[in-house]
């Protein structure tokens, strides 16, 4: 059992660029993944996503990359043929005019368009390289922590189904003296007057049994390494429905005060069952 919450983080770096991703995880009803990357790398979120989808089942997921580059940010580029073409323009231009002084290539420097000055930044593959090995040290860290808070609700929800589970057995050893005592009138009724009217019973078997069946599924499903927090959250629903029908129809104080209880305990169970993986 997991829980849904949890936080991760993984760092990868070549000797260009380091990439950092931080994951965080929430309660949600399904897998809702929002992943944040810088804009020249929008184009990898479905990758992200993918790698993502294929670890987690279920919760909200907010994911962090960010870069930083080591080496040298900016490449200043020569455009050759460019140059070329102004010095010969420059020499003719010489003389033309008839000019004593010599041109250096100096003044080249400062003409539109010879000298242009690049940022430098990692590929799409290069990029994509790294982001893959700090996710999955990021979600190695999530899953982590997200099994050590599913141990912990686990115990929690096993405390608080042994409670239900105790407070069914006495909904039942009730019914069955009642039904006993109801057995025991009617015998007395029978051997005094022949052919007496039969005294009612309360006939939930049906629901009990069906209570009873429910908290032994979710005793499994407590155990169980698979995502089972949307059967946990159905299973509490469906046992809800139970109760309040046992409580509809017994029409017993003993047994209403067991019903009190065990929604209670339902309501505890729920809520903790959302939390879920």
């Amino acid at each position: 059992m997991r829980s849904m919450t949890g936080y991760g983080n993984g760092d990868s770096r070549t000797e260009d660029f380091s990439v950092k991703t931080e994951l965080q995880t929430y309660n949600h009803r399904f897998l809702d993944i929002k992943v944040r990357l810088p804009g020249e790398y929008q184009s990898l979120e479905s990758y992200i996503v993918k790698k993502i989808s294929d670890r987690l089942s279920r919760g909200r997921v907010n994911v962090f990359i960010a870069f930083q580059q080591s080496g040298d940010r900016y490449r200043v580029i020569i455009n050759e043929a460019l140059a070329k073409k102004y010095w010969q323009a420059l020499n003719r231009m010489q003389q033309a005019i008839k000019a004593e002084a010599g041109i250096g290539p100096e003044v080249l420097i400062g003409l539109p368009g010879v000298l242009e000055a690049t940022s430098v930044t990692p590929s799409i593959r290069e990029f994509k390289k790294q982001v893959g090995l700090s996710l999955e040290r990021a979600l190695a860290k999530l899953l982590a922590m997200r099994k050590k808070e599913g141990a912990d609700l686990s115990a929690d929800l096993s405390k608080h189904v042994s409670l239900l589970t105790r407070c069914a057995a006495r909904v039942r050893k009730q019914l069955d003296n009642k039904e006993k005592q109801r057995l025991a009138r009617q015998e007395r009724k029978d051997a005094g007057k022949a052919g007496g009217q039969t005294l009612p019973g309360i006939n939930v078997q049906e629901e009990l049994s069906r209570l009873e069946n429910h908290i032994k599924q979710f005793k499994g499903y407590l155990i169980s390494k698979k995502p089972v927090g949307k059967t946990l959250e159905f299973l509490c629903q469906e046992m809800l429905r139970e109760v309040t029908t046992l409580g509809d129809k017994a029409a017993d104080s003993v047994v209403s005060c067991q019903i009190v209880m065990m929604k209670s305990e339902l309501e505890s169970l729920r809520e903790q069952a959302r939390n879920v993986e």
